[in-house]
């Protein structure tokens, strides 16, 4: 079972691929792009030397600061990836069907997943906006 931190550091590392990048998610959070220190560190479990070599860690406070920024359910940080993708009956299935694939094509089942959840661009929209 995953501790609260290793929890916290996967849905951080969860958000950085959602928004693309470091940078884009520190924008959403209304920081500098260039001020993904701190958060670089907790998605790195980096270790703090000064503090006797424990790693750095998101605690409460800015962990429910960034679901209320990104408008996230409250304890969203807490809970890990799977339990959210196991809870529904779509994620039941997923995962049954997902099991089926034979273990030489699940790279590729999962490049087809991702490219499914990435927005498209709509070449008709002003400034190819997404669609």
């Amino acid at each position: 079972m995953k501790t609260a931190s290793e929890i916290r550091r996967a849905r951080l590392n969860q958000l950085v691929s959602t928004h693309g990048s470091m940078a884009d998610l520190c924008q959403a959070l209304g920081y500098a792009r260039n001020d993904a220190a701190k958060l670089t560190r907790i998605a790195n479990g980096n270790i703090r030397h000064e503090r006797g070599g424990k790693p750095y860690q998101m605690g409460d406070e800015m962990a429910r600061a960034i679901e209320e920024t990104l408008k996230l359910e409250r304890g969203w940080m807490d809970t890990p990836e799977d339990y959210e993708l196991a809870a529904s009956d779509n994620g039941r299935r997923i995962l049954s069907l997902f099991d089926k694939i034979p273990e030489a094509d699940r790279a590729t089942a999962m490049r087809l997943l991702d490219a499914l959840t990435k927005p498209s661009v709509d070449p008709q929209a002003p400034n190819g906006t997404h669609g």
